[in-house]
């Protein structure tokens, strides 16, 4: 059987209308206490008075499902006073004043005779209408009998949201003074010289102040002339009643400034992103158990460090990442080194929580069990600072990896409150007791500079801070932490560890594992390398693999087309890249080349500038080269025009025919051999030079044939021989 619903009174009801989509909603603003009767009142009706109902006729349609209980809200009735203008608190007062005498008589003022006979009372005591009262009535139990609903609904007044059409009469208040500017009214073409005025003169990195832009607006956009002053242009403005006054120009700029667009202009884009930007991601930092949300951060260390290789040399200050557990308060990973704060300090950091922590501090000479630093785990949510992990560096993280990545807004170090906390205390606990530790941030005059006192080397600041993390982690006893009820009733301890063990039993399934080289590959990153017949390019460097060899890459790459390939790699290091196979679940190394032995062990940044460097003396060299080809050819020009004026001189004076010349071509080669080898042989000597020289001079009467036969030897015929006939008888047509 149904239940039946119960009236009560201030109860809202509606009725379902089968033939019409109209609505007939109604209050119950009185109900007998014995007898089956009852008062109510249409709602949204404006001539509307309470009627007598039945108790059971509402009782029969809830149970006919024809009628329905509903909530109703007037926004025009506050629920507090305090908020309420005390204009309207006295207007309401009185228009109470005027018919409280009459809704108290119930349910008598139900009744149409009783009703308009106390309302002429009213009207004799006050002087109000018949329909002011009727109205201040109707307000009152169509607002659910609250005093409240008899303020004044101001907000109905006029065309809400609606501009005024521009007319003869100015619009506005009335002015308080006669000879006070009245200004204009503004319509459409007022409205868009104001608006390109406050777009020229307010929103623009001057930052003007709003007199100012209002001032530069009259003076482009109203002046009626110019007039000259002495060496000046003054722009001639007409009367005040004709000019829109500063109080016009300053409601539409509030009525239709887009603050994002005006912060934009003044401040920059930069500068709005940094200050202004709304976060549009998840702010919550709920935490269900351990690996629900890690938070990561770095800071630069308070102190300064000496270099490992001469101690003698400071190297600066380190800086330190640190990922930590919101749960439980675990760090789950470190990065102390020298990178960022950057993507690669955040990339080590990350890859540190997958990280094997035995085998880690084994690195640093400290000895530890398994469950001493237990986390090599990622989590689900990472809440992060901007810089390191905006942008596209991190999509492997949530693409891949599967954890989600939560930017805090600039300047809000409370969105990253429990690992900036751990810096605090890191900073109590051990940094500021390190020599070399920044005591002050200012140093008086004549105090020793801190700087001097570093000690440390980077490997030895980081075993304190590794011994920092087991402290924090198994032994740091956190009051303030707010255990929840579970937490008390199984008497869990507030220590990270105790935390990260009880969530991991109570509160399991957020940890994610991952391999620690696949969590590397996805950390690092990524680009586009080509495969082409000299190896494996990458930003100007070439690469070999395995697998190319095998598949035969460079071969095709040769005999075909180039392709490209997807890559990760370390900008620390070129000497190894990796190809993604498998959708980033396997990878297959790649290593440098012989050839390019001068990219070895060095970082990527360092090759872009060598190749950049290279790149810019090749353009400089062409200049020159050019310079110097044109003079060569100058010089070229100057020579072949000298040889061929004397050549055609000697020709002219010669007998020979073209013929004669030409057949004698290899009588004069060898003659000019001969000739050539007298200059060309090598004196080691001045004597031999000497004699060399005075036997030129000799000019041989006679010859002896029968020495000259005796002493003249014939090589063996070779390829070499053939050769030099070949050359003997160039330039005979035969």
């Amino acid at each position: 059987m149904k239940d039946v619903q119960s009236l009560y009174e201030n109860m809202v009801v509606e009725w379902k209308m089968s033939d019409s989509e109209d609505r007939f909603v109604e209050r119950i603003v009185w109900i007998s206490p014995v007898e089956d009767i009852l008062f109510s009142i249409a709602i949204g009706d404006e001539k509307a008075f309470p009627i007598m109902k039945t108790y059971s006729e509402y009782t029969a349609g809830f149970e006919a499902d024809l009628l329905k209980q509903i909530d109703w809200v007037n926004d025009n009735v506050p629920l507090l006073d305090s908020n309420i203008d005390s204009e309207h608190l006295n207007i309401r007062d009185k228009s109470w004043d005027a018919i409280k005498d009459i809704v108290h008589d119930e349910p008598s003022c139900f009744e149409k005779g009783f009703r308009g006979s106390r309302i002429k009372e009213v009207q004799e005591r006050t002087g109000l209408h018949k329909s002011t009262i009727y109205r201040y009535l109707r307000r009152y139990w169509q607002g659910g009998k609250m005093k409240n609903a008899l303020l004044p609904h101001f907000n109905n007044c006029g065309s809400l949201g609606n501009e005024r059409a521009p007319k003869e009469t100015k619009r506005g208040r009335p002015r308080k003074f006669e000879d006070e500017p009245v200004g204009i009214n503004i319509d459409e073409d007022i409205k868009q010289l104001l608006r390109s005025g406050i777009r020229l003169f307010y929103n623009n990195k001057d930052k003007s102040p709003l007199k100012h832009a209002y001032q530069k607006t009259l003076e482009k956009f109203f002046a009626s002339g110019f007039r000259q002053s002495g060496q000046a242009v003054v722009p001639v403005l007409p009367s005040p009643d004709q000019l829109p006054t500063f109080g016009q120009y300053k409601y539409w700029f509030k009525k239709e400034m887009d603050l994002e667009d005006t912060l934009k202009s003044r401040l920059g884009k930069k500068r709005f992103a940094l200050d202004y930007r709304p976060i549009l991601g998840s702010s919550t930092y709920e935490s269900f158990g351990p690996g629900s949300r890690f938070q990561i951060d770095a800071t630069v260390a308070d102190v300064y460090l000496v270099s490992e290789y001469r101690r003698e040399w400071i190297i600066g200050r380190p800086i330190i990442y640190i990922v930590i557990d919101v749960f439980s308060r675990y760090i789950a990973g470190i990065y102390i080194g020298l990178e960022g704060p950057s993507w690669i300090g955040a990339m080590m950091a990350l890859a540190n929580t997958t990280t094997d922590k035995v085998k880690f501090c084994a690195q640093y000479g400290i000895e530890i069990d398994p469950e001493d630093w237990v986390s090599s785990h990622l989590p689900q949510k990472l809440t992060a600072d901007r810089g390191e992990l905006e942008g596209t560096r991190p999509s492997q993280l949530i693409d891949v990896l599967g954890v989600d990545v939560e930017n805090a807004p600039p300047y809000r170090a409370d969105w990253k409150g429990i690992v900036e906390q751990q810096f605090r205390l890191t900073n109590l606990r051990s940094i500021r007791f390190i020599p070399g530790a920044i005591k002050e941030r200012y140093r008086e005059r004549g105090e020793r500079d801190y700087r001097l006192d570093a000690k440390l080397t980077l490997r030895e600041f980081t075993q304190i801070m590794i011994h920092n993390i087991l402290y924090h982690n198994n032994d740091h006893h956190m009051l303030w932490y707010d255990r929840n009820e579970f937490m008390v009733a199984d008497e869990v301890t507030p220590i990270p560890r105790d935390l990260w063990h009880w969530g991991i039993v109570n509160r399991n399934g957020r940890l994610k594992k991952q391999p620690e080289h696949i969590v590397k590959l996805n950390l690092m990153l990524q680009g586009e390398a080509t495969v082409t017949a000299a190896g494996i390019q990458f930003k100007g460097v070439h690469y070999g693999c395995e697998l190319a060899m095998r598949e035969q890459w460079f071969i095709k790459a040769r005999a075909g087309k180039t392709w490209r390939v997807k890559v990760c790699y370390d900008p620390r290091s070129t000497n190894e890249i990796y190809l993604w196979l498998n959708n980033g679940h396997q990878f297959e190394t790649c290593t440098l080349l012989e050839r390019e032995e001068r990219y070895l062990n060095k970082r990527f940044e360092e090759v872009e500038d060598l190749l950049e460097i290279e790149r810019y003396q090749g353009r400089y060299q062409d200049v020159n080269n050019m310079l110097s080809k044109i003079e060569l050819d100058a010089q070229t020009k100057a020579i072949v025009e000298m040889a061929a004026k004397k050549t055609n001189e000697a020709i002219q004076q010669s007998e020979e025919s073209n013929n004669q010349r030409v057949k004698g071509t290899r009588q004069r080669r060898s003659n000019e051999k001969l000739e050539n080898r007298k200059h060309e042989a090598f004196q080691l000597s001045d004597q031999g030079a000497a004699s060399n020289d005075s036997t030129n001079n000799v000019v041989p009467l006679k010859r002896n044939d029968a020495v000259e036969k005796k002493q003249t030897y014939i090589p063996p015929a070779d390829k070499l021989s053939k050769i030099k006939a070949y050359l003997q008888e160039d330039g005979d047509e035969e």
